[in-house]
């Protein structure tokens, strides 16, 4: 099996040179540096970025599995994060949309989508069943390339699991098998 949604990070580079938005392009940049599913980075609070720490706090009743989490959020994030958050009161949406309530996923997706084919690295797999194009730039096609560049780093299996908050490492594995033409590139920056 390969991973049939999978971009390069040159690819996600040419992604955000089209997103105008701060707002927009941080979102992006989160959704891609911690793994989170889109509704967990759309549905956190300011309160629940730790700056110090470097983490986001992922409350059971917002994850998938309704597990809590603490997600690691990279370095880099952490100035533009404090940047964002500063003055904003702990219970607020971290992200707030037009109506006042938390920015929705139905608009990310159209802002990638947007970004992806003026970048020119949109590809079209299949149709919905509603006769819609399912383009491969999407918002799990950022965890899915955190995944790959995660193990690409060496971050041991177990951890990557923790980070995306699989609750079984075979699930995880799945990001070991990406397409041959990944694993051609990974063995050509390899040393042996």
């Amino acid at each position: 099996m390969t991973i049939p949604k999978l971009i390069s990070k040159e690819d996600f580079e040419k992604l955000m040179a089209c997103i105008p938005s701060e707002r927009d392009k941080l979102v992006v940049d989160l959704l891609f540096g911690t793994g989170c599913r889109i509704s967990e980075v759309l549905g956190a609070r300011a309160g629940d970025v730790d700056l110090d720490e470097g983490l986001l706090h992922l409350r059971s009743d917002r994850t998938k599995t309704r597990r809590y989490r603490a997600v690691l959020i990279p370095d880099r994030l952490l100035p533009p994060l404090r940047g964002w958050i500063e003055g904003r009161e702990p219970q607020e949406w971290l992200f707030t949309g037009q109506r006042g309530g938390h920015l929705s996923p139905r608009r990310i997706r159209q802002i990638i989508a947007k970004a992806a084919t003026e970048a020119g690295i949109q590809r079209i797999y299949g149709k919905s069943q509603d006769g819609r194009e399912l383009g491969i730039v999407s918002p799990h096609t950022l965890r899915h390339l955190h995944a790959v560049t995660a193990l690409d780093a060496g971050i041991p299996l177990n951890d990557l699991q923790a980070q995306l908050g699989h609750s079984s490492l075979s699930t995880t594995s799945v990001y070991l098998q990406a397409d041959l033409g990944h694993r051609r590139r990974s063995y050509a920056r390899a040393e042996f």
